[in-house]
């Protein structure tokens, strides 16, 4: 993938990037978030892998640090400046020095994350292998 980028990579990613998250928000995750989390991703464009990815070098980084924080953001983080934060990791993604940051922190990452993803990856799964996920509502609008 070719970085930084283009327009239509970057409405594409939006929803993931909001969906990513809610990791790292200060509270637990619920099945419902789950199911949100998993249909925002199974509409998306992007292999599991993929989605990793740019959960690791361009969520993490942007909003890891909330959950250091003794009064971390806990109702959702401000879309604009979300995606502001995750595009400007998205285009250092193929630094070496960045690459370097987040395998140094991986263990941390899947610390906090592994159990979320394995609510989440058979829900995408699922949700590929039905054919709905594209017909299926995936915004906050009221689906949270």
């Amino acid at each position: 993938m070719n970085f930084p980028l283009s327009p239509q990579q970057l409405r594409d990613r939006k929803p993931v990037w909001e969906a990513l998250a809610d990791f790292w928000l200060d509270t637990e995750l619920v099945d419902f978030q789950f199911e949100h989390i998993a249909r925002v991703i199974a509409a998306s464009p992007y292999a599991i892998a993929e989605v990793k990815a740019i959960h690791d070098l361009e969520v993490v980084p942007a909003v890891s640090a909330n959950l250091a924080g003794i009064a971390g953001e806990w109702a959702g983080f401000d879309p604009e400046w979300l995606h502001a934060r995750c595009a400007r990791f998205a285009a250092r993604r193929g630094s070496r020095w960045m690459r370097a940051r987040i395998w140094l922190q991986r263990p941390t990452i899947r610390y906090f994350t592994e159990d979320y993803w394995r609510q989440i990856e058979p829900r995408v799964q699922a949700l590929r292998a039905a054919g709905d996920a594209r017909h299926q509502p995936c915004g906050r609008g009221g689906s949270r």
